[in-house]
């Protein structure tokens, strides 16, 4: 937050003297904004230690004041400032291809593998700069929710959609990768990619993921792979819309070899059970290898001086109000 009129602030201790001198100076008459007094009440000496009129008094200054503060804060014109980023040329297209297997039901520290692998592709995509993701998921099929798109909402839409069984109760990440593939084979961008997060259980599927791997070397596609997961299994159970509840035990569903041996294969990165600072250190490096880009920096302002006024308003007026009840109370 800036203040584009910080000069303004010089009011407060104007405002204060001024304030203070007519509520000092002698047979100045009634003050509407300011508390009564001990002259006001000296005929109406409370005997109890706690009362109305022993604190309201204090109350009713402590809002005064507190709305003056708001009222000269809000002249200075408070502005939130947001720097932005416009981009003036496209970025690479790349696929998330997201695991929505049964194994992604298993629970890692309170939370399924695919809660934490959907928190992953965002911070991903948020940290893609001019990039344009896509999104496949994938179980005994492979669907594309979202071809390579800048509609960033668009994408974290579908994303969150995403369940677990959606596509089948089978893991086929060679399908998955080659459905990528053949809609990335005619990009026009040269840095084409793709983000594979999974548990590396493949069961299914008639391409097997090394030979996937391999055709997208061949394309020049580079797969970056993500393992989620922990060699353990657990009983889980998987709630789908409008069928009965599943239960069952998922065991070996955790293979990180496999999803290295694809990131080798294609010169990607593998990362396991990342964090959020290493996928944003991925990124960033990835970035840097490819040429500048030309950006353009703006900044937006959104005035915040309502946020400041308005309150001060209403607890001006609650303090007026708080005065005239005490003044009609304890005035003869």
């Amino acid at each position: 937050m800036i203040l584009e009129n910080p000069a303004m602030l010089l009011l407060m201790p104007v405002v204060v003297f001024i304030i203070w001198f007519s509520y000092k100076r002698k047979n100045r008459g009634a003050v509407l904004f300011s508390a009564p007094d001990k002259n006001y009440i000296k005929k109406h000496k409370p005997t109890q230690k706690f009362n109305k009129e022993r604190i309201l008094p204090g109350v009713i200054n402590f809002f005064f004041w507190l709305s003056l503060i708001l009222i000269v804060f809000s002249f200075s014109a408070p502005k939130n400032v947001t720097k932005n980023i416009r981009y003036l040329s496209g970025g690479n297209d790349f696929f998330i291809v997201l695991d929505v297997s049964p194994s992604m039901a298993v629970i890692e520290n309170g939370r399924t593998r695919l809660d934490i692998a959907k928190e992953v592709a965002e911070h991903i995509v948020m940290n893609s700069g001019n990039d344009y993701p896509g999104l496949i998921l994938f179980g005994s099929n492979s669907v594309v929710s979202v071809l390579p798109t800048p509609d960033r909402n668009t994408f974290f839409q579908r994303l969150r959609d995403a369940n677990v069984m959606d596509l089948g109760d089978a893991t086929a990440i060679g399908t998955a990768i080659g459905t990528a593939i053949y809609f990335l084979r005619d990009s026009p961008q040269e840095g084409r990619s793709i983000i594979l997060i999974s548990d590396g259980g493949e069961n299914y599927g008639e391409l097997t993921p090394i030979d996937a791997a391999h055709i997208a070397a061949r394309a020049g596609i580079r797969i970056n792979c993500i393992a989620i997961g922990s060699p353990t299994s657990e009983v889980v159970i998987i709630d789908l819309p409008h069928r009965d509840r599943i239960a069952g035990r998922i065991i070996g569903s955790y293979d990180p070899a496999l999803l290295r041996k694809i990131a080798e294969i294609t010169r990607g990165y593998f990362l396991e059970n990342p964090t959020k600072e290493t996928i944003r250190r991925i990124t960033a490096s990835f970035r840097a290898e490819r040429e500048e880009v030309a950006t353009e920096t703006f900044f937006t302002k959104r005035d915040l001086s309502g946020y400041f006024f308005i309150p001060a308003v209403f607890i001006l007026l609650l303090a007026m109000s708080l005065k005239i009840a005490l003044l009609r109370e304890i005035m003869p």
